[in-house]
């Protein structure tokens, strides 16, 4: 697996461990999430899915919060959506929270937990990764000398 993978790995984990004890110990909180790692069953009518943006808060509180079940890979709640409070459960995906919030004692957002796009630090595979090392290497033409000798020796 890839060091990216694993980092992806770790922030589920953490995400899980954040959310189970938010749960277990009865604490409110809401979760920013990635629209597309939502889904709603029954599916929400369209006037209120197009409300949503790329990205869409929920709150998880009072009967929310009761209906929250949390699995490995995962959550699930039932909450009302419109002016209507039209009735849906909502699975969302651990890699599409993108943030847990809880209020403090001065009912200020404090986010417990925040996922980045690690892409751009650990995007690169070992192949890309090795190649970017020899060309770092053979830049200095010292290194190039050398590796030309050793390759000469070699096949002598």
């Amino acid at each position: 697996m890839s060091v990216l993978g694993e980092y992806n790995q770790l922030s589920n984990k953490h995400c899980f461990e954040n959310i189970s004890f938010l749960a277990q110990n009865n604490l409110n909180f809401c979760i920013l999430c990635d629209l597309s790692k939502v889904s709603f069953e029954p599916l929400l009518p369209k006037e209120i899915l197009e409300k949503f943006g790329p990205f869409v808060l929920f709150v998880l509180a009072g009967y929310t919060f009761e209906s929250l079940r949390v699995f490995e890979d995962g959550i699930e709640f039932e909450a009302g959506f419109g002016k209507n409070n039209i009735g849906s459960v909502v699975s969302v995906r651990l890699e599409g929270i993108i943030q847990v919030i809880i209020k403090d004692g001065k009912d200020e957002n404090i986010v417990l937990f925040n996922r980045y796009d690690m892409s751009s630090v650990f995007g690169n595979s070992d192949e890309e990764a090795m190649q970017d090392s020899m060309e770092a290497i053979l830049s200095n033409p010292q290194n190039r000398e050398i590796m030309k000798a050793l390759q000469k020796n070699g096949k002598s």
